[in-house]
């Protein structure tokens, strides 16, 4: 990063507080500088780095420029660059490099989104870690200048890094002109902790210094007063000719006033050294002499010297190994002060000179985009190539570079040329959030016909669906299954590929019959010259088809085969149909074959990575972290929901976002309690619904348990009874789970017979052979209804049984939750000793599992059965457990505060309980509720 070096003048008080950050002792601290052009900010930002190496830390400084904004991660490899003339990290850039031009040659087609996003978040992951990994022993400062002209996928991975700080010794410091920080870095700086730092003008006192006791103070006074304090105003005015500074003011906030000092400044340049100036301005940044001679079309020797005069005139500035404009406002004077034809083949020039020395696609693209004109066929390519060589994790870029191709195609462009881009370019804006824009030129493509019609329609239907908009997607594939209708010579192979979409838009939409007779056409299609993964695909959607309609013999043999089809699939060929994988992994995870799910899920990931066929990934995360957190596996839960969240996140899918988001609060409520988990369930709580029936089903019955975890049980009641209804069809396996709570909160709420009937519900879904876990629950709800009917005999004895289903199956959490339940009932039965232990095994089974809340919880039972309050019978027998937990509390004296704090519940949900607990017992005050509970 290259400054002048003028004096850091008038800035003591903004650098003393700087090196007070930098002196932190831990944690990432994020500054936000701020400041009109010229004012002093990349003086501040190199003043800093030079004082943090003299501490001993690690510092790296990068700068985003005005005509380069186009070149993905611009800023960020100018960074990695200066740290490795510090740091040694050529290994570590070549890395990165490599994660930029990973998969680049994959298809365009339905893998595109998800491709984009992974390699996106897989370069994010890379560059924090990197992070992470320098600053671990001494800290690491990192410094990025004119973010105002940060480049799109620059901005993405700053976001990420702000959004998961390292905790480590870091301090970041972003410079931007005032109100030009892109808005995406705003608002995640808005969510984070940022120290302020806007620079104003220099003191008079400090221009005065800056200008030196050798200018008489008169001129100081009017120079000062022209400036308005901004210190590179200043300094261009004093080196102006006594008498030849301009006679009227100007404010040094207007870009174009410093535009017309500097111009003056350069049209003092001779013929050679302006050609130079103006080729160098056009070449780039950091210069290289052989490359502006290309462009300005002299002899090297001729533009070396030149190069050394403008560094004599201060027009550039010299560095170690570098040299370039010496502020950015000097070089958008002199790439203006070129006109715009000269300019358009100066680009072209430095794009050919590149090009032929071997350059990537993507610099020589940079410049391509400022050359290109219809019917530059050769130009079109190279920004085509360079666009797909962006693709994955710029498609911002990548489609600005590939309209400019297809505009630059002649009339006369074969068709298959024009269809290659126009689906490319679908496919980058898609990826890049511009939707609509990118549904138009698929159906361009699909009307078209030709070799990229299947892409274009399997891409449609993809994107449809990630949105939501099953109808939508359903019109688009049985409009194309009519195209290609055998009567009218339609192909078999294309019809089965389209009968498998369809049937999963169908199972997704919650049409469970006709996904079972699209994905049973589908198969009846498959013949020796269709896709293997295909049959495979069917038969995975027919089983969970079969779960969800609780047809369990028929789901089970459907994923016997499909398991063994798949096992017969080579990676390559699997590749090609990798969304079985999840929907496979699910479907064993609902039939309680975890390992199996496991398998699958740890293959598909692999290939995905392999192949670039990443379109599933964040299903994929999505559900290994469901089976983690079913097997008591909660810290890899987390990190595999993280891992689906970041990515839903980039594809800028609503409602994966919204499924992972429930997904990851129960492990995250086990974890850190309500105050992290309610968040991400609170679209749920407000009564938004996923619009995939399929997705819907799960989410339903994950928040239903949150809610009932912490208490929440009238809301856990409602949600229940407006969104699981009696008839389990269309319910699959999990529904036993949502009948038994249902009746435990019917149950708690003092309804005995409501709690019978969905208990019955609940068992006569087990008798259909649901899978084993699921007894597991329907013994606990047994175990609650026999202890609040009397019969505690019966009560002890499902208690137990649901212990044992749980451990049988390896499911530490439900096995702690039913010793739970056992330890209410023995200490019913005034049995404490083994009540304790009970309690003891459920805490340690807890934090085995990486769950310190619900160990917590068990810790309150623990306290509270030491204290005596054991459960009495009469005036508080009406009360939930919980209710009747707050209501002991209030009546030994505590606030809600201190109720919240003992019982790791927020106030909310305290006054929520006590409210409850009032209205139930009839009584208005604390101490009414005191002398009830005594009776």
């Amino acid at each position: 990063m290259l400054v002048t070096r003028r004096p850091l003048t008038g800035r003591s008080a903004e650098l003393d507080h700087l090196v007070r950050l930098l002196d932190r002792p831990h944690g990432t601290t994020f500054v936000l500088m701020t400041g009109d052009p010229g004012i002093g900010k990349s003086r501040l930002l190199t003043a800093v780095a030079e004082l943090a190496r003299e501490r001993g830390l690690p510092a790296m400084a990068g700068r985003a420029t005005e005509f380069e904004r186009s070149a993905p991660f611009g800023i960020l490899f100018d960074a990695l660059a200066d740290g490795d003339r510090h740091l040694q990290l050529a290994a570590d850039l070549d890395r990165i490099r490599a994660l930029l031009s990973a998969e680049a040659g994959a298809d365009a087609g339905g893998a595109a989104r998800g491709l984009a996003a992974l390699n996106r978040h897989r370069l994010f992951r890379e560059s924090h870690r990197l992070v992470e990994r320098i600053s671990e022993r001494d800290g690491l400062v990192v410094l990025l200048d004119d973010m105002q002209w940060a480049d799109d996928a620059s901005v993405e991975a700053l976001d990420y890094f702000i959004r998961h700080p390292p905790d480590r010794r870091v301090v970041v410091l972003l410079a931007a002109r005032t109100g030009g920080l892109p808005a995406g870095l705003t608002r995640s700086l808005a969510a984070a902790s940022v120290v302020a730092l806007p620079l104003g003008p220099l003191s008079a006192g400090d221009a005065d210094a800056l200008l030196g006791e050798e200018m008489s103070a008169p001129r100081r006074r009017r120079l000062y007063e022209r400036s308005g304090g901004n210190p590179l105003f200043l300094e261009i005015l004093a080196a102006l000719p006594d008498g030849d500074d301009p006679a009227e003011a100007a404010s040094p906030v207007a870009v174009n006033a410093l535009d017309r000092l500097i111009a003056a400044e350069l049209s003092g340049l001779d013929q050679v050294q302006g050609l130079v100036a103006r080729a160098a301005a056009v070449a780039g940044d950091e210069l290289d002499a052989t490359l502006v001679a290309a462009v300005s079309e002299l002899e090297p020797a001729t533009v070396v010297a030149a190069l050394d005069e403008l560094v004599r005139r201060n027009v550039l500035s010299s560095g170690p190994r570098t040299l370039g404009f010496r502020h950015p406002l000097v070089r958008a004077a002199a790439y203006r002060m070129a006109g715009p034809a000269w300019r358009m083949a100066a680009h072209r020039r430095a794009a050919e000179y590149l090009r032929a020395h071997g350059a990537p696609a993507v610099r020589c693209a940079v410049h391509m985009e400022h050359a290109i004109v219809i019917g530059d066929v050769d130009g079109a390519a190279l920004l085509a190539e360079g666009a797909d060589a962006v693709a994955a994790t710029a498609p911002a870029t990548a489609a600005r570079w590939f309209r400019a191709a297809l505009g630059a195609l002649p009339d006369d462009a074969p068709g298959g040329r024009r269809a290659g881009l126009l689906m490319s370019l679908a496919a980058a804006l898609g990826v890049s959030g511009q939707l609509a824009e990118s549904r138009t030129l698929l159906r361009e493509v699909i009307q078209a016909g030709g070799d990229h019609r299947d892409q274009a329609v399997e891409l449609m239907s993809m994107m449809e669906r990630s949105l939501g908009r099953f109808e939508e997607a359903r019109a688009i594939l049985t409009a194309e299954l009519r195209h290609l209708d055998p009567a009218s010579g339609g192909d078999s192979g294309g019809r089965c590929a389209l009968l498998v979409e369809l049937a999963a838009n169908d199972l997704l939409d919650g049409r469970w019959d006709q996904g079972r007779e699209n994905a049973s056409l589908a198969f009846g299609l498959a013949g020796p010259r269709t896709r293997r993964g295909l049959p495979a695909t069917a038969v995975t959607l027919l089983a969970v088809a079969a779960l969800y309609r609780c047809d369990f013999g028929e789901a089970y043999r459907h994923l016997d085969r499909a398991d063994a089809l798949v096992n017969g699939l080579t990676d390559r060929e699997l590749c090609d149909d990798l969304g079985l994988v999840a929907a496979l992994a699910w479907g064993e995870f609902l039939a309680d074959r975890n390992a199996d799910a496991l398998r699958h899920l740890a293959r598909g990931l692999r290939v995905a990575r392999d192949h670039g066929r990443s379109h599933v990934v964040p299903l994929l995360y999505a559900a290994r972290a469901t089976v983690h957190a079913r097997l008591g596996d909660v810290d890899r839960a987390l990190g595999d929901a993280e891992e689906a969240e970041e990515i839903a996140r980039h594809l800028g899918s609503a409602e994966m976002l919204a499924f992972v988001h429930v997904t990851k609060s129960r492990p995250l409520l086990w974890r850190s309690g309500p105050d992290a988990a309610m968040p991400l369930i609170e679209p749920a709580r407000r009564g938004q619904v996923l619009r995939s029936a399929w997705w819907r089903t799960i989410s339903d019955q994950v928040v239903s348990e949150v809610l009932f975890s912490v208490g929440e049980t009238e809301e856990c009641g409602r949600l229940l009874a407006a969104r699981v209804p009696a008839d389990p069809a269309g319910l699959g396996p999990g529904v036993v789970g949502s009948y038994a709570l249902r009746s435990e909160v019917e149950v708690t709420r003092g309804d005995l017979t409501a709690g019978t009937e969905w208990y019955e519900r609940a068992a006569r879904v087990v008798e259909l052979g649901a899978p084993p876990v699921q007894s597991g629950f329907l013994a606990r709800a047994r175990a609650v209804l026999a202890l609040a009917q009397g019969r505690r005999d019966e009560a002890e004895e499902a208690a137990r049984e649901a212990v044992d289903r749980f451990a049988d199956a390896g499911l530490p959490i439900g096995e702690a939750f039913g010793r739970m339940l056992l330890a209410g009932v023995l200490r019913r039965d005034a049995d404490s000793r083994t009540a304790k232990q009970q309690l003891g095994q459920a805490k340690e089974l807890f934090l085995s599992c990486g769950a310190p809340w619900l160990a917590a919880q068990v810790g309150v039972e623990q306290r509270r059965m030491a204290a005596g309050l054991a459960h009495r019978p009469g005036a508080g027998s009406s009360l939930s457990e919980r209710e009747r937990e707050i209501a002991e509390l209030v009546a030994y004296g505590m606030t809600n505060r201190e109720i919240g704090e003992r019982l790791f519940l927020s106030p909310r949900t305290v006054e929520t309980h006590l409210a409850s607990v009032f209205r139930k017992l009839g009584v208005k005050t604390r101490a009414a509720l005191g002398h009830r509970l005594a009776e």
